[in-house]
């Protein structure tokens, strides 16, 4: 029940176990487990779930030296990073839960002000907060914040501003259930797992910046098959999830979020983007048949580039 909790002791409520997945992140993991260890809030536990095959449990096992009972490594067997999730869940003692890339950081105040929030909303989930991208210094991106939630976000807003990741929450235990993350969802796990909960009840946002995400150079978040995976799941979610939701929402979400994907290779023919469009192109016509065959799109030969540059000379489009 969601704040079954407040019935305990006040060390008891504020337990805060963090898990950390991490695979081959030897040249982040220690800023990641400083930054746990550096909150105003101390962590009652830091379990680092780990299949790597460089020097990363060397460098935690150090930290389980010199932080006897806080930090705990984990040796698993090569799986992805939903099963580690799941497995740092099992093993999790906190009464609230927060999980933490092996390459993001913590500002200080994170799960202090987090906690604030769930204080003062006993019957909410869990709370969120905002992040920040960088690369190797947490300035050098000048700490701008890509996506801003708002409190209490809508099941809408979970599915289609995806500015929940698993770095930026914290969660009650009691209000997690059964919930647990989808180990056959090759993307949008974070999404699909916050939307999960959202059905347990609300989220709460702590209105800060205290997040510092890590943003690589080849990062699979921005590649098209990511794009393109991420909405099958979603869409995907949103009908197996009918009963829960309400058929209305359920059919009207995945509708829409049909059209945006369908609207942003509409764009990309405009502009003439035409890099990997024929499998682009056919993954979008399998993922989302009825929205495309509404388009011109569906009506639309696609000449060789040179045919559009031609063209626009001539026309004066240049």
């Amino acid at each position: 029940m969601v704040g079954e909790e407040n019935n305990k002791d006040a060390s008891s409520v504020e337990s805060v176990s963090v898990i950390i997945v991490s695979y081959n992140a030897a040249a982040f993991i220690a800023q990641a487990i400083d930054s746990a260890l550096a909150q105003t809030h101390q962590p009652l536990e830091i379990l680092v779930l780990d299949d790597s095959t460089d020097a990363t449990p060397q460098i935690v096992k150090d930290y389980e030296k010199s932080c006897q009972g806080i930090v705990q490594l984990h040796r698993v067997e090569r799986v992805n990073v939903s099963v580690k999730r799941n497995m740092g869940l099992a093993l999790a003692k906190g009464q609230f839960i927060a999980y933490l890339d092996a390459d993001d950081i913590w500002l200080p105040r994170k799960t202090e002000l987090q906690l604030d929030q769930l204080r003062e909303s006993p019957d909410a989930v869990g709370a969120y907060s905002h992040y920040f991208d960088f690369m190797n210094q947490l300035d050098d991106l000048e700490r701008r914040v890509p996506r801003k939630g708002t409190d209490n976000p809508t099941l809408h807003d979970v599915l289609f501003e995806q500015h929940m990741s698993s770095s930026t929450i914290m969660m009650r235990q009691s209000a997690i259930g059964d919930v647990r993350f989808d180990v056959d969802s090759p993307d949008a796990e974070d999404t699909l797992f916050v939307a999960d909960i959202r059905l347990n009840g609300h989220w709460r946002l702590a209105d800060e910046p205290v997040i510092a995400k890590r943003t690589h150079a080849a990062q699979t978040s921005t590649s098209h098959k990511h794009r393109l995976r991420n909405v099958e799941m979603r869409l995907r979610w949103m009908l197996s999830r009918e009963k829960e939701v309400g058929t209305e929402l359920a059919h009207s979400m995945h509708e829409e979020l049909s059209r945006d994907v369908v609207g942003w290779l509409e764009s990309r023919y405009w502009r003439r983007e035409f890099e990997d469009w024929k499998w682009i192109s056919g993954e979008i016509q399998r993922i989302c048949p009825k929205a495309f065959a509404k388009s011109f799109l569906a009506r639309t030969r696609i000449h060789p580039r040179w045919v559009y540059r031609l063209r626009d000379f001539f026309t004066g489009n240049h």
